[in-house]
């Protein structure tokens, strides 16, 4: 791969415990090499996040739960599906909105609470959940943000989702396992820039292992290289990887 701008490194050479990690699709790597990463909101958090920013998760524990919760996401979002395989936009910002309606949230979020409680046990939800995350994965490059304190973003910085009058089970439903729902500050796993902050292309280093870019192989060698519980931490992840037959039995 030949990029002008953004460094490459292989994942065995850098310090996993505290890098700050971004995935993207392959795609978009020409782009970025050019540009740097910009702002944005993304389809799935359209009607959810209120201003444009970059997210990164803090090391490969940070990873393996913006996966997990990835995943808790897409089995949640079948919802707002319609026959095709993509999320209705429309619709979806509509769900999103009601869900905030001080009168009527409250009676919507037992009824999406109980639709979603019975989605996360239906296999063939899940299933298709899996078959989405592993093409995410598959056509996705991990990117290292060289990010400072202070200047491209801060710790103290609130998510944005959990400040908002969101029904606090559903979010818990679809947050990966170590949130921190008592408090309106980010979580390590899905911290983002300041808002309309972008990052040039020589704080972004591309990562690989060996000879591929692919996401889907570095995370199988964060998991068979980090003593981590993955059961434990992040079950939807084990549970996906599990199903792929990926996982050491």
């Amino acid at each position: 791969m030949a990029l002008k701008n953004i460094k490459i490194k292989d994942i065995q050479d850098i310090d996993t415990k505290f890098s700050f990690f971004h995935y993207t699709n392959k795609n978009n790597i020409e782009s970025i090499d050019i540009n740097g990463l910009l702002p944005k909101i993304g389809n799935s958090a359209t009607g959810i996040e209120k201003s444009e920013k970059i997210f990164f998760a803090i090391g490969v524990n940070g990873v393996f739960s913006i996966f997990d919760s990835w995943i808790r996401w897409l089995i949640a979002k079948r919802l707002t599906d319609l026959p095709g395989e993509k999320a209705d936009i429309p619709f979806y910002r509509f769900c999103t909105f009601v869900m905030r309606l001080p009168l009527i949230r409250y009676l919507v979020a037992i009824f999406v609470n109980m639709v979603v409680w019975v989605e996360f046990r239906i296999k063939p939800v899940k299933v298709k959940s899996f078959k989405i995350m592993k093409e995410i994965l598959d056509n996705s490059c991990f990117l290292i943000l060289d990010l400072e304190d202070g200047i491209d973003f801060s710790y103290k910085d609130i998510d944005e989702v959990k400040s908002q009058n969101f029904d606090r089970k559903l979010l818990k439903c679809v947050y990966a396992k170590q949130n921190k729902m008592s408090s309106k500050k980010m979580d390590y796993w899905n911290m983002h820039t300041f808002s309309n902050k972008s990052i040039s292309p020589s704080k972004i280093t591309l990562l690989k292992i060996n000879n591929s870019f692919s996401c889907m192989d570095i995370l199988l060698w964060m998991i068979k290289n980090n003593p981590t519980d993955l059961k434990i931490l992040s079950p939807y992840l084990y549970e996906f990887l599990n199903y792929y037959n990926f996982l050491d039995n």
